[in-house]
């Protein structure tokens, strides 16, 4: 189970770091922000990213998500209740989780048809999406 925090703890944190790039202005997996934004919004007709603070947040937010696993093992010292560590794995499990699925859900393909975020969605962000929350309710449940 130790090496499962540390994987999920590894993806979460290039996740993490993906989302500081773009924050800081970075534009890969696009050539350019229009590009970036269909690849990794999908909203149709989107032609920029976020503003910068919003994606620090959800990298700052990602970044915790990638600690939780190795607080969960004890793999590194924390100070959390133990009640807030059992409702943060839950609910990483569930968030997780339901992302993988929604993203191959009509409601969801429907307002994120733009390419290549579909097919990016399809391929990639939702079977990792589901991944990684399947690994959370494995560490939870200690499977």
């Amino acid at each position: 189970m130790g090496n499962l925090a540390i994987f999920l703890s590894i993806i979460l944190g290039l996740i993490s770091a993906m989302h500081f790039y773009w924050a800081l202005g970075g534009i890969w997996p696009g050539t350019d922000k229009a590009s970036l934004a269909r690849s990794v919004i999908g909203e149709n007709n989107i032609t920029r990213m976020p503003p910068s603070w919003l994606t620090l947040a959800v990298a700052f937010a990602i970044a915790a998500a990638a600690l939780w696993p190795l607080m969960w093992r004890s793999l590194v010292p924390y100070f959390l209740p133990q009640g807030l560590l059992w409702a943060g794995m839950i609910a990483l499990s569930i968030v997780f989780i339901g992302r993988g699925i929604a993203g191959y859900m009509p409601f969801f393909t429907s307002r994120t048809s733009a390419q290549p975020f579909a097919r990016l969605n399809a391929l990639y962000f939702s079977p990792l999406c589901l991944i990684i929350g399947a690994g959370f309710l494995a560490l939870l449940l200690n499977v």
